[in-house]
């Protein structure tokens, strides 16, 4: 009965918090560049961490450009490393997970903040994400409740290889609004074995394939995404035409293919 009475109590202040927040999600064509905004606050015994989005002006399901400014008793920090560990719990007591996340953000003094990615993999309107920070690991802010909004154009791809015993993350950064011609193409490539501890891959190869299913065909002028670091892959895309298009990659590690048949898709909508 007080385990009941617990979560009722926690579910109405999350609903609290929640309702209170007027921001609404608006996403910029490339979340990777752009300006950033301040989108959460943590903060505890003199420490606060800010958090700064160049994504949206919320959390979004699907990949986050995003920057820390961190303040020791007032003092903005410019150097060492923030990590940031997100986790989503379904219920008290429940089945947890974490994120595909940089694993040390580390000061860009171009934009005065310490910057990386996180990668939201599920939104679910019954689970709920508390975060911990961290400042070189000596300061610390734990369980801060973060919302996160959905995005109807974010798009990953997650599978179980029974050979490899690994879960695999695929994200799409870019495209999210595809155009007739050649796109741009980046992803990240993430593998797990619990659902707790993220790693990225970077020696895949990569093979897309465009694919018009209303008009069965395909287009030619494609280039493969090879590696660039940091488990991003970029590449092109070429889409002739407007209307839907599903953009299939078959990935191998290792000379051995991790995708089933089909391999993954993304579902673009091109104009």
């Amino acid at each position: 009965m007080k385990k009941i009475i617990v979560f009722s109590i926690f579910c109405a202040v999350l609903t609290l918090i929640f309702g209170c927040n007027s921001d609404s999600p608006s996403s910029i064509e490339d979340p990777q560049t752009g300006n950033y905004v301040k989108i959460h606050t943590a903060e505890s015994n003199g420490n606060k961490f800010e958090v700064w989005s160049s994504t949206a002006s919320n959390f979004l399901y699907g990949y986050n450009n995003i920057g820390f400014k961190v303040f020791l008793n007032g003092a903005e920090q410019n150097s060492g490393f923030v990590k940031f560990l997100p986790t989503m719990y379904h219920g008290i007591g429940g089945q947890r997970h974490s994120i595909p996340v940089e694993d040390m953000f580390l000061y860009d003094t171009q934009n005065s903040l310490f910057t990386g990615y996180a990668i939201f993999t599920m939104y679910d309107t019954a689970a709920f994400w508390a975060a911990n920070f961290s400042y070189n690991t000596l300061v610390q802010v734990d369980s801060s409740i973060i919302q996160l909004f959905p995005e109807s154009r974010s798009q990953l791809f997650i599978w179980n290889n029974s050979v490899t015993q690994r879960e695999y993350v695929l994200t799409l950064i870019n495209p999210r609004a595809a155009r007739v011609g050649l796109n741009t193409v980046d992803m990240m490539l993430h593998e797990t074995a619990d659902m707790q501890t993220y790693s990225e891959i970077e020696s895949a190869e990569m093979f897309i394939r465009p694919w018009m299913e209303a008009m069965g065909h395909g287009s030619g002028n494609n280039i493969n995404p090879t590696g660039n670091g940091g488990g991003k892959y970029s590449g092109t895309a070429n889409f002739t035409m407007a209307g839907q298009w599903f953009l299939y990659d078959s990935i191998k590690v290792n000379n051995s293919f991790i995708t089933g048949t089909p391999p993954p898709k993304f579902i673009l909508e091109v104009n």
